[in-house]
C-alpha cells in the first residue's frame, strides 16, 4: 500500500503481485484518489491485524515530498527498501 500526499489529502494505491509465466504482474489494484490521514490509519491497522504481523515489522516513511508513485519507488530503491524483482 502506498499513499501520496496531495493538497492536504492522501492518494492511496494498494495492489498485490501475482506471478504468471514467471513474470510478476500487479493484480487487485485499488486506487483512492483522496483520503484523509484519519481515514487511512484504520485501514493500515487492519492490514497489520490481517497479516498477523507485529508493529515492529513495519516502518512508517514520509514520502509526501514526492509528487508521484514513481518518484517514491525510486527513492525506496535508492534506500534499498523495495524488492525490485516485483516492480515493473
Amino acid at each position: 500500500m502506498q499513499a501520496t500526499w496531495k493538497d492536504g489529502m492522501l492518494e492511496m494505491v494498494s495492489y498485490n503481485f501475482k506471478i504468471a509465466s514467471d513474470i510478476p504482474q500487479k493484480s487487485s489494484i485499488t486506487r483512492v484518489p483522496e483520503i484523509s490521514k484519519e481515514k487511512l490509519e484504520p485501514i493500515v491497522q487492519n492490514v497489520v491485524r490481517k497479516t498477523n504481523t507485529s508493529a515492529d515489522e513495519f516502518e512508517e516513511l514520509d514520502l509526501s515530498r514526492f509528487s508521484t508513485i514513481d518518484e517514491q519507488l525510486e527513492f525506496l530503491k535508492q534506500q534499498d527498501r523495495v524488492d525490485t524483482m516485483y516492480i515493473m
